[in-house]
């Protein structure tokens, strides 16, 4: 009989990321130390019995500035007061990593191999899956069939795990990587990482503690699989999430319990200028609107009223609680298209361009830009 644990499982904290370098720099640490500190809260509050990192601790993976090691190294003896830490590698975690292991004290497992580890006084055998990238894992190899090649390598890697399984551990895949059914997010790639499909994961886990796709997300089979999101939301492909972790009860004889924690450190806005209106008006419209302590904004102007000075100004452009990190223009339309639809035939080529754009998470501004230069090319019948 297992005895009952609460697990804190957490990812993609980045600590040292900047957001929005080529527009107008923004550090984020401050806001991940605030974050960082709600997590640490909750780990004592709740007393949980082990700490799960699923991957990208930090955001260089060549050289992480000082300040940004102290905050991880306090950061993590601070939660090993409370219960062991586990932190398996991410794609952006820093590749000397294992030379803070000379840090930490036991209790401290920074995995970036496949071997599980049995978690000392805690009745948890970890079942680690580090970012694996296609060409680590196959070499030169780019035949058509890459993805399925990888898949069944991983696949057999984690059937030759169900030996070790036992009955009176909770067993807990830890990974950092793309589960095929919840891709959602346009960074992602077929030729550089490797996509599981849920049906290659063992049911036999008890829970898998996921990190990688930095918004949170889950699927209950074939065990329950989770990803919290990142610490801060860093994408405008994201507006309106939050950060977040997740607090996991597993019980003998009861379904996983798992609570998220969302962290409203900032707020991202896509904010648009509509009609032609001053700076003054625009701030003060603005600054009517914005709530919470930091609220970062994609200013988006309409072709019609773009002049070079007011873009100039309007990146310029902060209040007491907000600034603008971007300036987007939108083009001018030449002909009408519905909000809603797109006016193409089932089987036309954007019709399918459109159906891949839902797919792989990328915004409706695409697609039509898409069909009005599709149209212009004149390769589109008028619709009757």
């Amino acid at each position: 009989m297992k005895k009952k644990v609460k697990i804190l499982h957490t990812a993609d904290w980045h600590l040292g990321l900047v957001s929005w370098r080529s527009r107008r720099e923004v550090d984020r640490g401050e806001e991940q130390k605030e974050a960082l500190e709600q997590l640490t809260e909750v780990a004592e509050k709740e007393k949980v019995d082990l700490i799960i990192h699923a991957g990208d601790l930090f955001h260089n993976p060549h050289r992480p500035d000082k300040k940004t090691i102290q905050l991880a190294v306090d950061t993590i003896l601070h939660l090993i007061e409370i219960a062991p830490f586990v932190w398996v590698m991410g794609n952006h975690d820093w590749y000397a990593m294992e030379v803070l292991q000379k840090v930490f004290p036991p209790r401290v497992y920074i995995i970036r191999d496949y071997t599980p580890r049995e978690i000392e006084d805690v009745p948890v055998t970890v079942f680690p899956l580090p970012y694996v990238s296609l060409p680590r894992l196959l070499g030169d190899y780019r035949g058509e069939e890459i993805q399925d090649q990888a898949r069944e390598l991983l696949r057999r890697r984690m059937e030759r795990w169900e030996g070790s399984f036992r009955p009176d551990r909770w067993n807990i895949l830890v990974a950092h990587v793309t589960i095929e059914e919840l891709v959602h997010y346009a960074e992602v790639s077929y030729h550089r990482e490797v996509f599981l499909k849920k049906a290659d994961i063992p049911s036999a886990f008890n829970y898998g503690a996921l990190g990688h796709l930095h918004t949170f997300s889950f699927l209950p089979a074939p065990c329950p699989l989770y990803y919290p999101s990142s610490l801060v939301v860093d994408s405008f492909e994201r507006v309106g999430k939050e950060g977040s972790f997740l607090l996991v009860k597993l019980e003998e004889g009861e379904k996983s319990k798992v609570e998220p924690y969302f962290l409203s450190g900032a707020h991202l806005w896509n904010w648009e200028v509509k009609g032609e209106k001053s700076i003054e008006e625009i701030y003060e419209e603005i600054s009517q609107n914005m709530e919470g302590k930091r609220n970062y904004i994609r200013l988006r102007l309409r072709e019609d009223f773009y002049t070079p000075a007011l873009a100039n100004k309007l990146k310029e452009m902060e209040g007491e609680n907000w600034q603008v990190v971007t300036v987007e223009i939108i083009p001018r339309e030449k002909k009408a298209v519905e909000e809603d639809s797109l006016p193409v035939n089932e089987d036309s080529i954007p019709q399918l361009f459109s159906r891949y754009c839902q797919e792989q998470g990328l915004s409706e501004e695409v697609v039509k830009l898409f069909y009005r230069y599709y149209q212009e090319a004149g390769e589109v019948s008028e619709t009757p």
